[in-house]
């Protein structure tokens, strides 16, 4: 009876000593430097510390763990955000433009289709263009006759009539808006332009890429001339 209660007896302080060591495994020391540029070494962190960035080690083998970064500032945190919603936009952008790029590679499959897309949308544009020019110099001279008979009244002494004085007016403001729906059109007519040039040398470095040979692949055998000889 006293051999088993001594057997018991040494085998709750083994397993008493084995989660101590068990504990002690766990214990962590942490290392950390305050904001006067202090280092610090404890098993506990205190308050100011919580958000300092810290190095933390096994308390018992003095190994390293892991380590944790500074906790972010509000306006860190904030521009952290602008910069994954930046990132997120250019990813998208990205992923249309190959899309683009994909599905211009199978509408066009020479650079003629590409021009003839193009040329229909520069048409239409300078067809509205010279509409609008032909347009705009018919409100100019309706404006300019308008304009002549009102000098000529003020000259003759004879007071502009309201209704002539509305017509200028609304003549004004028409010849205002044709200019700056003409200024716009251009613009959008440089722009299709410019465009074009990018897409067509897009096009060119995708085609070439389609065509260029496979590396290691001998070059093709040019074709006999008549007679059988080899040029």
């Amino acid at each position: 009876m006293n051999t088993q209660r001594v057997c018991l007896a040494l085998l709750i302080t083994l397993l008493a000593a084995s989660a101590a060591d068990a504990q002690q495994d766990k214990k962590k020391l942490y290392r950390w430097v305050d904001k006067q540029g202090k280092v610090h070494y404890d098993d506990a962190l205190p308050p100011e510390a919580i958000d300092q960035a810290r190095q933390e080690y096994n308390a018992k083998t003095g190994t390293a763990t892991g380590s944790v970064d500074r906790a972010l500032t509000a306006e860190e945190r904030a521009a952290a955000v602008q910069q994954e919603d930046a990132a997120a936009v250019a990813a998208e952008a990205a992923k249309r433009q190959q899309m683009m790029e994909e599905s211009m590679l199978v509408n066009y499959q020479t650079e003629a289709d590409l021009h003839r897309a193009y040329d229909e949308r520069i048409s239409l544009l300078k067809q509205t263009i010279a509409s609008t020019d032909i347009s705009l110099k018919d409100v100019r001279n309706s404006l300019t006759t308008l304009l002549t008979e009102a000098s000529e009244a003020e000259l003759g002494g004879r007071p502009v009539d309201a209704r002539r004085a509305g017509l200028i007016r609304e003549r004004h403001v028409e010849m205002l808006k044709q200019q700056t729906f003409m200024s716009n059109r251009m613009g959008e007519l440089a722009s299709l332009d410019a465009e074009f040039q990018r897409v067509l040398a897009r096009f060119r470095e995708l085609r070439g890429a389609q065509q260029a040979p496979t590396p290691g692949t001998a070059p093709a055998t040019p074709p006999a001339t008549p007679g059988g000889a080899t040029p």
